[in-house]
């Protein structure tokens, strides 16, 4: 297998090619399941569909089973899936999502175990008390709520005993598989994002890291009465134990619970998309990992971000770039836009400007004379299935790094717009963060 360039030491050999065999395996058998239906010659539209979605529940639950039992980097991955509520089939969605913050947990004497090792004492002698059963448990970490000696309720992360290697060795089977993928069916090349997950899952377990990046986001957000990023205890905190303030709200995608408590979802889905855009656009620094179990709500309303692991700093000419970009797609001006691309490194097959031009359009599409919002699901399928249409024909060979979490924290900001059935103006949100900038530049 190839080398990932993570710098992380991966299991031994036997434990390597077994669970190497496992998604191999699990992936064989799901491509087959769908290249069956493709081939099926005679079927009608409806039939057809049907086929696909029993085929979704079938996929959801081989990568769930799969995501359980590997632990790690497979169950990060169906965690992006299932935020994806705009593009992934709901069939999938549904049962991936139980992945968001329903993951089994390790044993207490595990954690009681990287407790002692990282912080030199066991949980009931550095804290005055400390739950045994988790609060969530996730791909990496599970999270305990504790006590300390001061009286302060706090949530304490503890990272799974040698996951380290785990993810090191699913890097590099996720590697092999996903160019073995690539050869056979060129349309799905997914591996430039292999290559950023490589980049950055190492962040994600260096705990110490991610408080700083907390610490950054909130200082830098402070002046936001309507976001709210947990204190950092940095007393109980090492590179494989995380402690900050413990705040206990509602999960930003339970509607139902938001409603109860007199909260309006679409407030909601504002503040974020505001949180984002001044983290990106303005200060060229933001959590990238907005899935459901990393975003609380408390009355007000206020967005709680939480999850740090995955952040991104954006060069500051990058940064200046992109703001032009934004706002070029945002005024479907197509030459400054055509622009835009080619200096932030997009490049396709044939440079042909008509793709680049086509791609910015369908950023923020909108049908009709309704002019329904970016999160409209009939618009994401319409906008899809282009998109779709014109990398099949003319695909993009590069993509900037820099770009790749943003497009990732888009979608995931997609997929939470529609579960909050948001009906903000994406254009009328985004453009005067992106205004600011470029005033301030002094750029025309």
């Amino acid at each position: 297998m190839a080398m990932s360039p993570t710098g992380l030491r991966p299991l031994p050999w036997p434990q390597r090619i077994w669970r190497f065999w496992l998604v191999s395996w699990t992936f064989l058998v799901i491509y087959l399941g769908y290249k069956r239906i493709q081939k099926t010659y005679g079927l009608s539209e409806e039939e057809r569909s049907r086929r696909y979605r029993d085929q979704h529940r079938v996929t959801g639950e081989r990568l769930y089973r799969l995501a359980i039992r590997m632990q790690g980097l497979l169950i990060k991955s169906c965690q992006f899936l299932s935020s994806r509520a705009d593009v992934a089939p709901p069939e999938l969605v549904a049962v991936l999502s139980r992945l968001q913050d329903s993951v089994p947990p390790r044993s207490y004497a595990e954690v009681e175990s990287q407790v002692k090792r990282e912080l030199h004492a066991p949980p009931e002698e550095v804290f005055a008390s400390f739950e045994r059963e988790p609060l969530a448990a996730a791909s990496l970490a599970q999270v305990h709520r504790a006590r300390t000696h001061n009286g302060r309720d706090v949530a304490v992360k503890v990272q799974y005993l040698g996951i380290s290697r785990v993810v090191e060795t699913d890097l590099r089977s996720l590697s092999l598989l996903i160019r073995m993928l690539a050869r056979f069916e060129p349309k799905w090349d997914f591996r430039m994002l292999i290559g950023e997950m490589a980049n950055y899952v190492p962040r994600e377990l260096d705990f110490v890291e991610e408080g700083k990046s907390a610490e950054r986001v909130a200082q830098e957000l402070s002046h936001r009465k309507d976001v709210r990023v947990p204190e950092i205890i940095w007393q109980h905190t090492a590179q494989r134990v995380l402690t900050m303030e413990y705040i206990d709200g509602i999960k930003i995608s339970d509607t139902d619970k938001l409603l109860a408590a007199g909260i309006d979802p679409n407030e909601v889905a504002r503040i974020m998309m505001e949180a984002y855009c001044e983290q990106i656009l303005v200060n060229g620094f933001f959590h990238a990992d907005p899935h459901p179990g990393n975003l609380f709500v408390l009355p007000g309303p206020v967005v709680v971000f939480l999850d740090f692991g995955m952040s991104k700093h954006l060069p500051e000419d990058f940064r200046r770039t992109y703001n032009h970009f934004t706002l070029a797609v945002l005024s479907q001006n197509d030459s400054a836009m055509l622009k835009g691309f080619k200096d932030l490194g997009f490049r396709t097959q044939t440079d042909d400007p008509e793709l680049l031009v086509a791609l910015g359009r369908s950023f923020f599409e909108t049908a009709g004379p309704e002019q329904r919002p970016y999160a409209d699901s009939e618009v994401i399928g319409e906008v899809n299935e282009r998109l779709s249409r014109l990398l099949s024909e003319n695909p993009i060979t590069k993509v900037p790094s820099d770009i790749l979490l943003i497009l990732r924290v888009l979608g995931l900001m997609s997929g939470l717009q529609k579960r909050l059935d948001s009906t903000v103006d994406v254009a009328n949100t985004i453009t005067p963060f992106a205004q600011s900038q470029i005033g301030e530049a002094g750029d025309k």
